[in-house]
């Protein structure tokens, strides 16, 4: 599973390094001194596949859902809003195109957790990586019928104090109110996107001169 968020990563930011005419930067001529470097004339070149693949997982996420004794394919996405120390608690919301022609349309409203499996993070303006457990309950409609949503999720956190990207693997269960209609199981992957903690000053500079002195 760390391998495949690792994949989803790459395709998520290859196209980004390696866009510029100018070349990637070469750590040969690179200085403490950040006014002091030199860039490669010629940059790598990408596989189309792997750029069409980064977009993709970046802007739609595939679904695959179990209901009614049938297997559906989607499409999904979610944006979520972290708030907490470093904006590991989440209020989420996901809408998802099921292929099919009824009750195509799903939107969820939840709260989802992160476990971040990394002990020595602090709030940064940098970005920050670290494997997560994630788990979280969710409102669910079709706009003919309602449910509750229970989540598991696994993947490779990227973030600072402001921004959150997720790329990751998800399941879920769905209990449907309405008797008559069968419960739901999905599974989902590839790249969340967020705010990490956008209502919170965590004062990231005077924290860390502390750290710093402390030490």
């Amino acid at each position: 599973m760390k391998f495949a968020a690792a994949i989803l990563i790459v395709f998520c930011f290859s196209g980004v390094v390696f866009a510029q005419d100018e070349g990637i930067l070469d750590t040969t001529y690179y200085s403490i001194d950040t006014t002091f470097y030199k860039y490669r004339a010629s940059p790598t070149p990408i596989p189309a596949f792997t750029i069409i693949a980064s977009s993709f997982f970046y802007l739609l996420n595939p679904i695959v859902i179990y209901e009614d004794n049938k297997i559906g394919l989607g499409i999904t996405k979610q944006f979520s809003i972290g708030f907490g120390y470093f904006g590991e608690d989440r209020l989420t919301f996901e809408f998802s195109k099921i292929f099919r022609d009824e009750y195509s349309n799903i939107i969820r409203l939840g709260y989802t957790s992160d476990k971040l499996l990394r002990n020595n993070l602090y709030p940064s303006n940098m970005l920050q990586g670290t494997t997560v457990i994630s788990r979280g309950i969710a409102y669910y409609t079709d706009f003919s019928h309602n449910g509750l949503a229970l989540e598991a999720g696994f993947g490779y956190s990227i973030r600072n104090d402001k921004m959150l990207i997720y790329p990751h693997l998800k399941v879920r269960y769905t209990h449907i109110f309405e008797s008559y209609k069968s419960n739901i199981v999905d599974f989902s992957f590839g790249v969340m996107i967020g705010l990490a903690n956008p209502f919170k000053d965590m004062k990231i500079r005077r924290n860390y001169e502390q750290r710093s002195g402390d030490e």
